[in-house]
């Protein structure tokens, strides 16, 4: 999925002056960071484990979506099994098997926790594609964990955009965002991402683990990981289609 992201800016950062990146321009950092994130097509089986309040519940799918327009995803764990959802531009619908009911959502709806999770229906269903959304400035130099990291604060330039400001911690060798923070319009922070897990997948870096973290709600998290990822796979175009999701 594409790839599967609040009080102003109160992070400070101490000991680190100016970004020093030689040679490089914040959009030849930013262009490395889509290279590894963005694709044509991708299939993957996903796992959210939801916590809340420290009891964890956990959810199953498989998943499949082109560009940053359409994806299709079906769960597979016990209780919401042959669940679908089916994405199209900027809107969802959801069919029930159990009523054999289709919900559409649309909108700022597209903002909310997918199966009552800390990722967003736009987190889990949109590609990364930043340079295309966002305007750009290099910040800094910070370190997460044992990587150094370039910091970057993306603004955005377009409406479709999912969020209006996030700031990235960016390996500064593997051109992976470690961290992330994401605000709204009104400069509230709205949640936070850290990646758990980098995988090499051909001659990309990429985040198959990353844990979310609501802003909004209390001790609440929720880790999403992808496993089997295939990139750039032919799709037939009927899988996006309102048959598909109601067979």
């Amino acid at each position: 999925m594409k790839s599967f992201h609040a009080a102003a800016l109160a992070v400070v950062l101490a000991g680190f002056g100016a970004a020093s990146a030689p040679g490089q321009s914040v959009e030849d950092i930013l262009s490395r960071v889509d290279a590894n994130v963005s694709y044509a097509s991708i299939r993957y089986s996903g796992r959210m484990q939801i916590t809340i309040a420290g009891e964890s519940r956990y959810k199953t799918m498989d998943a499949l979506a082109q560009g940053s327009s359409k994806a299709f995803v079906e769960f597979t764990n016990p209780e919401d099994r042959g669940v679908r959802y089916l994405k199209r531009d900027k809107n969802l619908w959801i069919y029930f098997p159990s009523e054999q009911d289709t919900v559409k959502i649309s909108g700022h709806l597209l903002k909310e926790g997918m199966m009552g999770s800390d990722v967003s229906y736009e987190d889990a269903l949109e590609s990364s594609d930043y340079r295309a959304k966002y305007s750009a400035s290099l910040k800094q130099e910070d370190t997460v964990g044992d990587r150094r990291c370039f910091v970057v604060e993306l603004t955005a330039k377009v409406d479709t955009a999912a969020y209006d400001r996030r700031v990235l911690w960016i390996d500064a060798e593997r051109y992976v965002s470690l961290k992330q923070e994401m605000y709204a319009k009104s400069g509230r922070l709205l949640k936070v991402s850290n990646t758990l897990k980098v995988e090499r997948l051909g001659d990309r870096w990429f985040p198959s683990s990353v844990e979310f973290v609501s802003k909004l709600r209390n001790n609440t998290k929720t880790v999403f990981t992808m496993s089997n990822v295939a990139l750039d796979v032919a799709v037939d175009d009927r899988q996006f289609s309102m048959a598909a999701l109601t067979k």
